[in-house]
């Protein structure tokens, strides 16, 4: 159980593939992806306490792909409460971060590249690439790598055993080729923080829980918020070391 080789991961996989992470879905693919889902939660799993450990790549999110960050669901909780001053265009929320979010998912030269995370027994490690394309003709696409460090807390008592808690400690921009084109841009040189941060203007909010609530040898399905869902697939030894 809880191989590619069964019908719901697999059709989660194919429709991933061909929506752009579920980006382009119609409504509905996003209704049989809603479908797949609970099909492939109330599959076995494999409950060993170290199956989230390895490197994931997201392959299918309900949201932005940029969002299955940690650092975005601390902000999100650092925002929560406050209201924006302006609703977005389009939107039937007045949230803070959801404003903010929507503003950052329309941005006309940004493209969300691969997203993957680096799980061990102390901690999550989120990366984001990000490419930035700027007037193509005159200048070459740059990139940037968004790197969010999460620490593994230890369960409470209450705790179900899919929950994960999570301390953001920090995050930092790697791997960036906008200092090429503009030296005075050291983008490689900005670290974030988030948990010193975010705990002066709101404590407790650099700490999250991530809910799993499907993990197989080469697929899992988490979530910071009710009615998301982040499908991640395990990324090969040899193809992470690329």
């Amino acid at each position: 159980a809880a191989r590619m080789d069964s019908g719901a991961a697999c059709a989660l996989l194919t429709l991933g593939a061909t929506t752009d992470r579920g980006q382009r879905a119609s409504a509905a693919e996003r209704a049989l992806a809603g479908k797949l889902l609970a099909e492939l939660e109330r599959a076995p799993q494999v409950s060993e306490p170290a199956a989230l450990a390895g490197e994931w790549e997201l392959v299918y999110a309900t949201e932005a792909p940029y969002r299955a960050s940690p650092f975005f669901a601390a902000f999100r909780k650092l925002a929560d409460g406050q209201t924006a001053a302006v609703r977005p265009f389009g939107s039937n929320s007045d949230s803070l971060a959801e404003a903010i979010f929507r503003i950052t998912d329309t941005l006309p030269f940004k493209e969300v590249g691969v997203v993957r995370q680096t799980i061990n027994a102390t901690h999550l490690v989120s990366r984001v690439v990000l490419a930035i394309s700027i007037f193509d003709a005159l200048l070459p696409r740059s990139s940037s790598v968004m790197e969010s460090s999460a620490a593994l807390l230890p369960p409470d008592e209450a705790d179900a055993p899919q929950r994960t808690r999570l301390r953001v400690e920090r995050t930092q921009v790697l791997d960036s080729s906008i200092g090429a084109l503009f030296p005075f841009l050291s983008l490689d040189q900005v670290r974030f923080p988030t948990s010193e941060l975010f705990e002066q203007l709101k404590p407790g909010s650099s700490l999250i829980e991530m809910e799993t609530t499907f993990v197989g040898s080469e697929m899992r399905v988490s979530r910071y918020e009710p009615g998301q869902a982040f499908v991640w697939t395990r990324v090969a030894q040899d193809a992470g070391a690329q």
